[in-house]
């Protein structure tokens, strides 16, 4: 009996001490839940028409369009506004005011939203056009990896004169894989009555003033849709994120991932393979440009960053970083983005990088 109560104190007193470590870890870094947060709540809604356009395994926007988004996230059941801006693309569908020729020098820039100027500002466009005696491409586009860039890069140099690369990542890009756009987003784009909630992307015919109305009913959807998810694999994926999330979990797994990861995994293998390709391609006309995330600002850098940083270094001389003089500032309140502060910061530090290359 004696032997019982003193395991069931043991017990209790190992349980109570991950409380307050879980506690301690919630106060000091508690933006790490936060963001994460507001990312699932985020509404992408688009001018509805024609926005997208596959191109085999990737995707760039439609040529020549001028497109109105908004980005809403779900703060205590109201839908508020984050950003609104027009995307500007020219005649490849990429987002930048001015078109491009084939046959003139010129220098590209790969990467994700944060190259595309998701949020705000396509900063590229800052250069007017030209850099040097190089004209400027932006080969970025939001949600993509070195997988997707090296596909871009394919598709952008069959047609036009490239001598330069820039390559800007952060880490989020090593975890995916290339990809295009489902035909039901394609459905929703085209026509808002066939959203359904699902699609990621919606379109909307902005003008009435209804769109949180609209909003209410993805929602709705969304709400929906993870309240019917109840077999035992749903129940044991989320129980796992859940265990995976915790703060005295997270933080000392991201850690030591930092020392001891390997490339074993697939994904960051087929990611680091593609910048290696870059590399051999372009060797000394290529830079690598390191960016640091809201996140990372708020509690360090991930592994991915990490071991992306460390590959780098082993193939190249050429990698930099803009680290947004870690001022959370220059991103939005709710979006993981640069707001257009950021971008001019982003534009700066890259034009500085360049004059030095």
């Amino acid at each position: 009996m004696k032997e019982k109560k003193n395991f069931l104190l043991l017990l209790g007193s190992i349980f109570l001490s991950l409380f307050f470590v879980e506690i301690f870890f919630s106060v000091f870094y508690s933006q790490k839940n936060i963001t994460k947060l507001y990312e699932r709540k985020k509404f992408n809604l688009y001018e509805q028409g024609k926005v997208f356009k596959n191109e085999g395994d990737f995707f760039k926007y439609h040529s020549n369009k001028k497109i109105l988004t908004k980005a809403f996230y779900e703060i205590n059941q109201n839908h508020i506004e984050e950003y609104s801006y027009y995307i500007e693309t020219n005649n490849f569908g990429l987002v930048q005011v001015n078109d491009i020729q084939e046959t003139i020098p010129s220098i590209l820039f790969l990467g994700d939203s944060f190259t595309e100027g998701q949020g705000g500002k396509a900063w590229i466009n800052k250069f007017g056009g030209k850099y040097k005696d190089l004209q400027t491409i932006n080969g970025g586009i939001f949600g993509t990896g070195p997988q997707q860039f090296h596909l871009m890069e394919k598709h952008i140099s069959k047609k036009y004169n490239i001598n330069k690369i820039v390559v800007l990542y952060i880490g989020d890009d090593f975890r995916r894989n290339a990809w295009n756009m489902p035909s039901k987003t394609f459905v929703c784009l085209n026509n808002q009555t066939k959203c359904i909630g699902d699609e990621a992307f919606y379109g909307y015919e902005f003008g009435d003033g209804k769109e949180k109305i609209f909003l209410k009913k993805i929602s709705k959807y969304r709400k929906k849709s993870q309240k019917m998810s109840k077999s035992f694999k749903k129940f044991k994926r989320n129980t796992m994120n859940f265990i995976l999330d915790l703060n005295i979990v997270y933080y000392p797994k991201n850690t030591l991932k930092k020392f001891f990861y390997t490339s074993n995994d697939a994904t960051i293998k087929k990611n680091t393979d593609s910048l290696n390709s870059l590399n051999k391609k372009y060797e000394d006309n290529i830079i690598f440009i390191q960016l640091f995330t809201k996140d990372e600002i708020l509690y360090g850098k991930s592994y991915e960053t990490f071991h992306a940083e460390r590959y780098l270094k082993t193939i190249t001389e050429n990698h930099f970083v803009c680290d947004f003089e870690k001022n959370i500032n220059f991103f939005y309140k709710y979006d993981r983005h640069p707001n257009n502060l950021g971008y001019d910061y982003l534009f700066n530090c890259v034009r500085e990088i360049l004059n030095k290359f």
